[in-house]
């Protein structure tokens, strides 16, 4: 028999006294956030007259439990059940009391011990916030968790469930719960999490640094889901004593949770190359594997080789977490290809954060307590990022006078953030040496605005629109090579797979599939009228488990330039994307425009006269602009401040009628391939003393500082457009040339028509 125990009084030593309290519970606003404890919980107990125990499933940091106002046990670790031995009091009426002393104060620094990394997502926690439970037993219940043998196996790169091939498709989880102020979840919140992930098609959940109630694991299992825990050690510190407390802590964990199958793999913690020895990370997979038997066991989430340290890592898997600007993404994942090496898993443990514009507005108005400026609710602590209490006090986006704006920014965010998910998971695909990724993640935190789900816990995407890539099944555009000739030979080069000149496209269409396929693929072109322009299909296409290889290809003429959607269907199986067509510029044709090439980007000879396109800012720049009508200066290195394009940032597209013409608000597959990596320095551009406007303007989703991308100046007579904007492509997946570049030449000649107008 079991019961659980509820209702508790606790006493903070404040003078207040007594006050009653239901368990689970952490202590949060009732005490300033950094305040440590002790704190002293208390309830009375009728002991059965059979043997019994008492069993805490969770406590925050360290517990001290009196029966009697006498010492019984003494237990530290956040994550870890501990049980007391009732037996000595059977058939009594008892007092029991609770000394909880937190971590992440002087007692027990957040470093010191096994704290994961909630502390860096807002702070630590104190309380009993996880159940007790009352358990009549001869034997500690604690000792009795069975050690089944793992459902999942490893063959080569590839793996398997209970027999079956899986690809991994999951979500990153920081145990962020603010509303509850502690890592453990009712029962109802969990099933409607797992509801919603299923929705979106993942598969697993990584339990980031942190180990949820074991009623998780259970419904996630009810639902064919699968876990990865990867054990709370993060950045600690280097003190042997203090790492053997921490090991046999995570021994404990593992001992407790080893009998949940559906965990597929562990980490014994994340990016610890530069904090732990070889020596501790290699014991602590021994273990694991030799008290879970699993055939997934790796020391080190994120990996030396990305994140330094010492290079010797053990276990059974390649875990990197590559967060590149968007261009990169494919040569960045290409480099992390096995090729010759031992043939294991390679997964992507964490990756692909895209930072979104939150509602500063709503935020402002409600005030929660992890936004606050008073450190007494929201003490920075440990984190290395504590922007936002400073950002709704002097952002002007926190404002409501400025919520058009606002919401202006949200939505720009969002469709930005679903073309970035969209484009890295279908190059992940492409890739099937990858076995798996985790993507960050669930939902927004105090420090970052990537999540799935909002600040209110809200879904961000459609479902559908997440389905058409994170499936079993998943199509991709495979690109196409152009590896460019420069100095006497061939470069790396690709082209645009969005952007094409009016001439004849043909594009090689992938599938990669989980559990095997075979099916015709067909497709579609549709105009912006959703007119169908072009249509066929191929021969039927069998691809085996775990592999990507073509299904087909899809050659097109198109006849004029415009928007339009290709749409394929192979099988089950459906996927699209945006296409843009640009007429060829004939340069022949810009008589009025000359080009000084300084910095040799362009690759373009024009010899007009009146108007000037040059690379670089010279000292001879000004005077060459004055005497022009128009000029266009594209920056590179000098006066820029390099910054992502696309990571951790929004983008405003100020009203003016230069947008109408141009046509690229929000259209991010015209900006992938001239995106730049840096942005005018705003103290440079102010120095030269001229007018001018922005016309794009980076906004940093973080800290909220703006910079511009592209702007309007008036030197003399001559309107000058000054932009970091890469019609040449080069970065990454880019172009490699203007003349290779459609988006980047549509660029360019719509500037130049912009600027000839009075």
């Amino acid at each position: 028999m079991a019961r659980f125990l509820r209702d508790w009084m606790i006493d903070y030593n404040d003078g207040r006294g007594l006050r009653a309290v239901a368990v689970p519970h952490a202590w949060n606003l009732d005490v300033p956030v950094v305040w440590e404890g002790p704190a002293r919980y208390s309830c009375s107990l009728q002991v059965p007259g059979d043997h019994c125990w008492l069993v805490f499933h969770g406590v925050s940091y360290a517990a001290e439990v009196l029966i009697e106002g006498r010492p019984r046990c003494n237990h530290q670790g956040l994550w870890d059940a501990f049980s007391v031995d009732l037996g000595p009091f059977s058939g009594e009426h008892i007092q029991v009391e609770v000394l909880v002393i937190k971590n992440g104060g002087s007692k027990f620094p957040v470093n010191a011990v096994a704290s994961g990394f909630l502390p860096y997502v807002f702070h630590t926690f104190g309380g009993i916030y996880r159940e007790v439970e009352l358990i009549e037993s001869s034997e500690n219940p604690l000792c009795s968790s069975p050690s089944l043998r793992p459902k999942a196996k490893v063959e080569g790169r590839e793996i398997y469930y209970d027999g079956k091939p899986i690809y991994i498709r999951g979500l990153l989880h920081w145990g962020w719960y603010p509303n509850l102020g502690h890592p453990n979840p009712p029962i109802s919140k969990i099933r409607d999490e797992i509801a919603v992930a299923k929705l979106f098609n993942f598969n697993l959940v990584k339990f980031c640094l942190w180990i949820p109630p074991h009623g998780y694991l259970e419904e996630l299992e009810k639902n064919q889901m699968h876990a990865w825990i990867e054990l709370p050690l993060w950045n600690p510190v280097s003190d042997p004593g203090k790492l053997d407390a921490i090991g046999k802590e995570l021994e404990r964990i593992v001992l407790q949770y080893r009998h949940h199958q559906n965990i597929l793999l562990w980490t014994i913690g994340c990016e610890l190359s530069d904090s732990t020895t070889p020596e501790f990370r290699k014991g602590l997979v021994q273990m694991v594997k030799a008290v879970t038997d699993s055939p997934l066991v790796k020391d080190n989430s994120g990996g030396a080789e990305m994140y330094g340290g010492d290079p010797r890592e053990y276990g059974d898997f390649e875990d990197f977490h590559p967060y590149c600007d968007t261009p990169f993404y494919p040569a960045v994942l290409d480099s992390l290809l096995p090729g010759p090496r031992t043939a294991r898993p390679a997964l992507l443990g964490e990756f692909n954060d895209i930072d979104v514009h939150r509602d500063l507005v709503r935020l402002a108005k409600e005030s929660p307590y992890w936004s606050s400026a008073d450190p007494a609710l929201n003490d920075k602590g440990v984190r290395w990022l504590h922007d936002l209490p400073d950002v709704l006090e002097t952002s002007p986006l926190a404002k409501v006078e400025n919520s058009v704006r606002a919401q202006a920014l949200a939505d720009s965010s969002l469709s930005k953030a679903q073309f970035v998910r969209k484009f890295v998971q279908e190059a992940v695909r492409s890739r099937d040496a990858i076995g798996g990724y985790v993507i960050t993640g669930w939902r927004d935190t105090p420090i970052s605005t990537s999540g799935f789900f909002d600040d209110w816990d809200k879904p961000r995407f459609e479902p559908e629109v997440v389905r058409e890539w994170n499936s079993a099944e998943c199509l991709f555009i495979i690109p196409q090579r152009g590896p460019p000739w420069v100095k006497g030979g061939n470069r790396p080069g690709w082209r645009d797979s969005f952007n094409w000149f009016v001439e004849p496209i043909l594009w090689r269409i992938g599938c990669a599939s989980e559990k095997g396929a075979s099916a015709r693929m067909d497709w579609h072109i549709t105009d912006d009228s959703d007119v169908k322009v072009a249509e066929g299909f191929s021969e039927v296409c069998s691809i085996p488990a775990l592999e990507a290889l073509e299904t087909g290809q899809i050659f097109w003429e198109p006849r004029s330039p415009g928007r339009y959607v290709l749409n394929v269907r192979f099988g089950e199986n459906h996927n699209r994307w945006r296409i843009c067509i640009h007429e060829r510029p004939n340069w022949e044709t810009f008589t009025k425009w000359s080009v000084t090439d300084n910095e040799k980007l362009l690759g373009l000879d024009l010899s007009g006269t009146g108007n000037v396109i040059t690379t670089g800012w010279t000292n001879e720049t000004i005077d060459q602009i004055k005497g022009a009508a128009a000029a266009l200066v594209f920056l590179n290195h000098e006066h820029t401040l390099g910054m992502p394009f696309w990571r951790e940032s929004a983008y405003e597209f100020l009203d003016h009628p230069f947008w109408d013409q141009m046509q690229m608000r929000d259209d991010w597959e015209r900006w992938l391939p001239i995106s730049p990596d840096c942005v005018i320095d705003p103290e440079w551009l102010s120095s030269l003393g001229f007018p001018f406007q922005i016309l794009l303007r980076r906004v940093d989703m973080r800290t909220y500082a703006e910079h511009p991308i592209l702007v309007m100046m008036e030197i003399g007579d001559c309107r000058v457009f000054l932009t970091t904007v890469r019609p040449y492509g080069g970065l990454g997946c880019q172009p490699p040339s203007l003349m290779t570049n459609p988006s980047g030449c549509a660029f360019v000649a719509s500037l130049t028509r912009f600027a000839e107008q009075e």
